[in-house]
């Protein structure tokens, strides 16, 4: 009895270590792909949304993330004035970088414009760094944060292999992101208030109008004005409201997100004083 039990044991570890051998050659095939753009990419080869390995790249962000503030925090000045010209100018370099990539691939730059609202963040944070705009740095947080925050956990190109280009661009960029303005809260360069949120409106505004109107001319979708981003929460709002009556209820879940957000910072501000 125990010898079979010992044969089931050592066939079954056998079957799982071919398992693990299938997957990790599965995955290496990958490699073949790591520069191919979208158009080109099979279908059933991305990962999955909170997946095995999404989770992992969540895990990793958050450490740094922590990481990193509980480093700024201790630094001084001149150390928080180089991880901010740092964080700010890879931003810069991932756009450039992924820019460049699109040409060599001579895929079309209509749909790789800086028009997303985490594109622009990453050139915002550079302005910010450079001139210290405070109602820039209320647009970071209330809007660029919660935003890039999403896009992590609901990434729009996870039809990527998780080793590609473009999947390594976007979480790096988009932790990037993160970064920046974390660090900036926890030397309250920025200070989030209510009384300037119209500041955060009017950007909007002047930001989106223009950016819709280019989505329906040229039929893409910076923003995801022009259509949900798939398996985003947006999805759940046009199948009740439709296209674009989903628009509806985007813009008041940015604005509670704004409100939220703000009041957020109140509270734990208020907490710590």
């Amino acid at each position: 009895m125990r010898k079979r039990r010992r044969v089931f044991c050592i066939i079954k570890r056998k079957n799982t270590d071919t398992v693990k051998k299938e997957v990790f050659d599965v995955k290496l095939s990958y490699l073949s792909y790591f520069f191919t753009y979208e158009t080109h990419i099979p279908d059933g080869i991305g990962f999955a949304l909170f997946g095995p390995w999404h989770l992992l790249w969540l895990s990793v962000i958050f450490a740094i993330c922590v990481r990193y503030v509980w480093i700024y925090k201790k630094g001084d000045e001149r150390k928080k004035r180089r991880m901010d010209g740092l964080t700010a100018c890879s931003l810069v370099v991932w756009i450039v970088v992924r820019a460049i990539y699109i040409a060599v691939i001579h895929e079309a730059f209509l749909y790789e414009l800086p028009f997303h609202l985490c594109s622009m963040a990453g050139i915002l944070c550079a302005v910010h760094c450079l001139t210290k705009w405070k109602w820039l740095g209320q647009v970071l947080y209330t809007i660029c944060l919660p935003g890039t925050v999403l896009a992590l956990l609901f990434p729009n190109w996870n039809f990527y292999p998780v080793i590609h280009f473009i999947t390594l661009e976007g979480f790096l960029f988009h932790m990037g992101i993160v970064l920046y303005v974390a660090g900036k809260l926890a030397s309250h360069e920025i200070r989030p208030d209510f009384a300037k949120l119209w500041q955060v409106v009017l950007f909007l505004t002047a930001v989106v109008i223009p950016i819709y109107w280019f989505d329906k001319r040229y039929d893409v979708n910076y923003m995801f004005v022009n259509w949900p981003s798939a398996g985003s929460p947006l999805v759940w709002l046009a199948d009740r409201l439709g296209n674009p009556g989903y628009l509806t209820g985007y813009a008041a879940l940015v604005f509670l997100c704004m409100l939220l957000m703000d009041a957020g910072y109140l509270i734990v501000a208020g907490r710590k004083n």
